[in-house]
């Protein structure tokens, strides 16, 4: 990027000024993004000259019809793809938004305008909600599309190796079949919404540049609000703003001689105008162990009473290492950081394996690595190198209609030892040792748009959930008993123990009893030579299983990614 900077004459300048003066914040906005479009416009050779010679006309001709498709696993996608929307409603564009899901990849042929916003499940795979349009376009079937202009926002998580994986690859596959992009892709980490608001801005910018200018009454609708201020609830408090949720009650659910650390957390939501649905989960803001800020202070001969700057403001690093920087993960960009300050080979060679990445920094947090690649530090630089700390999400387990006012959580405390060093999960451990009752937890709801209850009350559910995946089950089972549905339900949990690990056992009998849990299926994988999982109890009840698959039974299935879940 260049930084060359080329003054306007003193007389237009003078105009732009009181133009801008003139703007709500979403105009100038749109207005940076229109003369962004320009500016590619003019730098393209060749085919790009003869768009030019296009008559401006007050509003895009029908052909500039937009189509906006969003895959995600949470609200992020939709959220961006209505904001998109909304914007180009207001500057005289139809736009249509729709769910990949809901989208027929046939129809990919009649588009003419697409933006594609999709995030990466996992370990570099689309969200189920992009998977038919994802294996279409990489099918025999898929049509070269010449006429097709698009821009994608690749939504992720640089915590994972395949970071925006399915973004580029349908990025990739549409540029393969002749479609041309309007701006380049965006990548976005979970700090998604500047740079989402930016890439509107731009895409909007050059589709006006070559299709014609708005008319100023649709200039003047432009909505102010940003893909930030889009919650899904009408309560002020969100990912930005969260809630100090006090704990009201926290529960050991083990017994005394289990080898699991699980935990029941009852906060109350009383005065926050948060609301959920079953299936949604609760984003906490946790905070680093304080054994763990002393290690990396140790590392790196720092005082923790140093002043840094964070987000305009003097504070102590030890404050920032604490409440605002990740340390017990390790991600691709701050080894790629790391390796750009030190030149150390085998970070060279790490970066260039996936496979060996992905060995090397599961289970090391930053004192391991800054123990096995010493440099000298300043705190400023430490802190460019590392990743914001990330809130954790956790699968609420009470129905908002049972236990109002209030959300439970089920907790198991992560700990391990590896490198010579014991452990602990940032926010498990957070939640399960360091909050007292009394005590807030930073809070705020995540909505999940695929995992929901039926519409239909009497549709029967069958919810596999081992461990602490029971959770969203709890809640389940809770909202269809204080809403009175009546449609069947059979849960599959299991653990290591029937005695130690049984997680709510009392409650499921008393729902069994009650009728509201129509059947429970337990595999307890210790408590015989052989193991038992619950995909073996699945196998064992394979009939009856079938038979509420042709009655028309929803299957939820949460737990272990890795190992379970397949």
């Amino acid at each position: 990027m260049s930084n060359i900077h080329t003054p306007l004459p003193q007389f237009d300048e003078a105009l732009l000024r009181q133009l801008s003066a003139e703007l709500v914040p979403a105009q100038q906005i749109w207005l940076s993004g229109y003369l962004y479009g320009l500016s590619q416009q003019q730098a393209q050779p060749g085919p790009a000259a003869a768009v030019q010679a296009v008559p401006v006309v007050a509003a895009p001709p029908a052909k500039s019809g937009l189509t906006i498709l969003y895959g995600s696993h949470t609200g992020n996608g939709k959220s961006v793809a209505k904001k998109a929307a909304e914007q180009a409603r207001a500057h005289g564009f139809e736009a249509t938004v729709k769910d990949m899901n809901d989208y027929t990849p046939q129809q990919l042929k009649n588009e003419r305008l697409l933006l594609l916003i999709v995030s990466t499940h996992g370990e570099g795979e689309p969200p189920a909600a992009a998977e038919t349009l994802h294996r279409f376009l990489h099918s025999a079937r898929a049509q070269q599309l010449p006429e097709l202009r698009y821009a994608v926002l690749a939504l992720g998580d640089r915590s994972y190796a395949q970071f925006c994986q399915t973004g580029r690859e349908f990025d990739e596959k549409l540029s393969q079949l002749g479609a041309r992009r309007l701006v380049d892709r965006v990548e976005c980490d979970v700090d998604f919404q500047e740079d989402a608001d930016r890439w509107i801005a731009a895409v909007l910018g050059k589709i006006t540049a070559e299709n014609g200018v708005p008319t100023a009454a649709s200039a003047a609708a432009a909505p102010t609000a940003s893909v930030a201020d889009a919650p899904a609830s009408a309560s002020q408090y969100n990912r930005k703003n969260p809630f100090l949720a006090p704990v009201l009650e926290k529960t050991s659910l083990n017994g005394r001689s289990s080898a699991r650390d699980t935990w029941h957390l009852e906060l109350s939501l009383e005065g926050s105008g948060l609301t959920f649905e079953p299936g949604d989960s609760l984003g906490v803001w946790p905070q680093n162990p304080r054994e763990l800020v002393l290690e990396v202070l140790k590392a790196t001969i720092l005082p923790a009473r140093e002043r840094v700057d964070w987000d305009g403001q003097k504070t102590t690093l030890a404050e920032v290492l604490t409440h605002h920087v990740e340390l017990s993960l390790i991600t691709r960009d701050v080894l790629e950081k790391l390796f750009a300050r030190t030149r150390y080979p085998k970070l060279a060679a790490l970066l260039k394996d996936a496979n060996a990445l992905r060995e090397y920094t599961w289970g090391r947090d930053l004192a391991d690595l800054l123990r096995e690649f010493p440099d000298i530090w300043s705190a400023d630089t430490l802190l460019r190198v590392l990743r914001r700390l990330q809130p954790r999400l956790y699968s609420i387990a009470s129905g908002p209609s049972f236990a109002e006012g209030e959300v439970h959580l089920t907790v198991s405390a992560v700990r391990y030892e590896t490198n010579g060093r014991k452990k602990r999960g940032t926010a498990s451990t957070h939640l399960a040792d360091g909050l007292k009752a009394g005590q807030p937890a930073r809070v705020f709801v995540e909505r999940n748009e695929y995992f929901k209850l039926p519409q239909n009350p009497d549709t029967p559910i069958l919810m596999i959930g081992p461990g602490t995946g029971v959770a969203p089950f709890r809640a389940f089972v809770q909202e269809r008993e204080a809403t009175g549905a009546k449609g069947k339900s059979w849960l599959f949990f299991g653990n290591p123990h029937f005695e130690t690990d049984f997680l709510y056992q009392t409650e499921w009998l008393q729902a069994l009893k009650k009728g509201t849990l129509t059947r429970l299926d337990v595999a307890f994988s210790r408590d015989q030579g052989e193991k038992i999982y619950v995909q073996h109890k699945l196998r064992q009840n394979g009939r009856e299983v079938f038979d509420w698959l042709e009655n028309g039974a929803h299957v939820y299935v949460c737990g272990d990614k890795n190992r379970m879940a397949a």
